[in-house]
């Protein structure tokens, strides 16, 4: 059954840009998992390493606060909206950082469009400093900017999918 979701302004890059989309599920629970499926990305951003929903994330169905219904079980129907708003508060921004590292593709990634996903999936600005790509091996050395958290997960990302990283000391153009 598809549910009408509202995507707030900051994961927005994860919907290709769409404040509202259509995902299935007979549960709160059910929908953001389908969210995970169809837009990789924001499982991470919902979710602490416990598995439970981020305090600052707030979920609503027809403007009920989940808190007060029956949570991530508070059952759906086709005519309901899910809305996922952060909270807004004081306090400390995250870290920004910018790291330049080197990424060396193995031959079967090397047309493979890893480096844009990893990007989108994590809000990552990438700025090439240089590259080399052969029929047998890419190389790419990328200033990464973002919050720090995100970069981290951004390096992981590329790790796990088979690409080489390794930090770049120094100036990166040398």
């Amino acid at each position: 059954m598809a549910v009408k979701v509202r995507i707030p302004t900051p994961l927005q890059p994860l919907t290709q840009g769409e404040p509202r989309v259509t995902a299935d599920g007979g549960t709160v629970r059910d929908v953001l998992a389908d969210l995970e499926t169809r837009y990789p990305g924001f499982k991470q951003r919902l979710y602490d390493e416990s598995g439970s929903l981020r305090r600052f994330v707030n979920v609503y169905v027809n403007d009920e606060d989940i808190r007060f219904l029956d949570g991530e079980n508070t059952a759906l129907s086709e005519a309901d909206e899910v809305s996922i708003i952060p909270a807004v508060a004081g306090g400390n921004l995250p870290t920004r950082v910018r790291r330049a590292v080197r990424l060396t593709f193995p031959q079967h990634l090397i047309t493979e469009p890893v480096t844009f996903r990893m990007a989108k999936m994590y809000d990552i600005t990438p700025n090439i400093r240089r590259a080399r790509v052969t029929e047998t091996i890419g190389e790419l050395v990328l200033e990464l900017e973002g919050e720090e958290r995100n970069v981290e997960q951004g390096i992981r990302y590329l790790q796990d999918e088979g690409v080489q990283v390794t930090a770049v000391e120094g100036d990166v153009l040398e």
